[in-house]
């Protein structure tokens, strides 16, 4: 027969076996127990197809997809990183920040800012430094995925993956404002521009097609 004391140890044990066990992520900013990028919705067919142009190597190669699950921006005399496994942004070997429920892509601005998309969320957020701050919060709806930036015309333009559209957001102010909005390419993951011309590139994910946008 065990006594009290041993029936306290093992209830401990138990307990700490319990818990050593459990799924729930221990990380604050980790936004669930099992860690997924974030990904594009699937793009609704088309009745009509949008015409695509051949580009030059340069706009192929910034439209290649970022795949890696932690993408490193210069924002300032700081370095940021995006996790898109925990949909936060850090700064390197410091504090980190929530990013929306499900962050994939991010550019930086010339007001010193990080520009990051939330594909889960359906929204764009701004992230300062000096101290690391949430700056602006703006719904954009339709699964954005791909993002790029004029800084001529500071014009985000990202891409609608849910919708097959593009939009194009002025940034300069206090709030996003909606400037441009386009019918794209089928699966419209990724997305660039031409700060001279102002044209925006936008590539399918299907069939490799370019939609080339004079605004």
């Amino acid at each position: 027969m065990l006594r009290p004391t041993a029936l306290l140890l093992a209830g401990i044990t138990l307990l700490a076996s319990a818990c050593g066990t459990s799924e729930e992520p221990s990380d604050p900013l980790q936004v669930a127990a099992t860690l997924e990028p974030a990904k594009p919705a699937n793009s609704p067919d088309q009745p009509e197809q949008i015409p695509t142009q051949d580009v030059d190597a340069t706009i192929k190669a910034q439209l290649e997809p970022k795949t890696q699950d932690k993408q490193t921006f210069q924002v300032g005399d700081k370095t940021l990183e995006l996790d898109r496994l925990r949909s936060a942004v850090f700064e390197q070997g410091g504090a980190g920040l929530r990013a929306g429920d499900g962050a994939t892509n991010a550019v930086t601005d010339r007001f010193g800012r990080l520009l990051v998309v939330d594909t889960r969320g359906g929204e764009l957020m701004a992230f300062s430094t000096n101290p690391l701050l949430m700056r602006q919060r703006f719904p954009v709806p339709g699964a954005p995925y791909g993002i790029a930036y004029d800084a001529k015309r500071d014009l985000a333009w990202i891409t609608l993956t849910e919708r097959n559209e593009v939009v194009g957001l002025y940034v300069a102010g206090g709030e996003p404002i909606e400037k441009y909005r386009f019918a794209t390419v089928r699966q419209p993951n990724t997305v660039t521009t031409d700060e001279a011309s102002g044209r925006v590139y936008v590539a399918s994910a299907v069939n490799g097609g370019i939609q080339v946008i004079s605004p």
